[in-house]
C-alpha cells in the first residue's frame, strides 16, 4: 500500500460581529495569515452584516474554522494558528 500526500487548497474562516470585545484582533490576526500564507484562503464573515450568512451555525465570536473544521471559539495564539496552518493544506490518501 502507497501512501500519497497530496497539497488540498486550505481555507481560513473567521466569524466576527460589531458587539465583539475580542474581532479586533481576530480581524487583525487574518490579515497577518493573509499577509504570510498569501495561498490560504481567508474568509472573515460579519454576522452583524446585512445579508450576510451563518453558513456555519455558530454561535459565538469569534470562532474559527480551518477547512471546515472549528478549531477555535475565541482567538487562537499566533503560535497555535500557525502550527494548524502548516499542517492543514495537507490529506493523506492510501492507494
Amino acid at each position: 500500500m502507497e501512501i500519497k500526500m497530496e497539497l488540498k487548497p486550505t481555507t481560513l474562516r473567521i466569524y466576527v460581529a460589531h458587539h465583539c470585545e475580542s474581532c479586533g484582533e481576530a480581524l487583525r490576526l487574518a490579515e497577518d495569515i493573509r499577509q504570510k500564507h498569501q495561498t490560504v484562503i481567508v474568509e472573515v464573515i460579519d454576522l452583524d452584516a446585512e445579508g450576510e450568512r451563518n453558513w456555519d451555525d455558530v454561535f459565538s465570536v469569534p470562532t474559527w474554522l480551518l477547512n471546515g473544521k472549528v478549531i477555535s471559539l475565541g482567538n487562537p495564539s499566533a503560535e497555535e494558528l500557525e502550527m494548524r496552518l502548516s499542517y492543514s493544506g495537507f490529506q493523506s490518501s492510501a492507494t
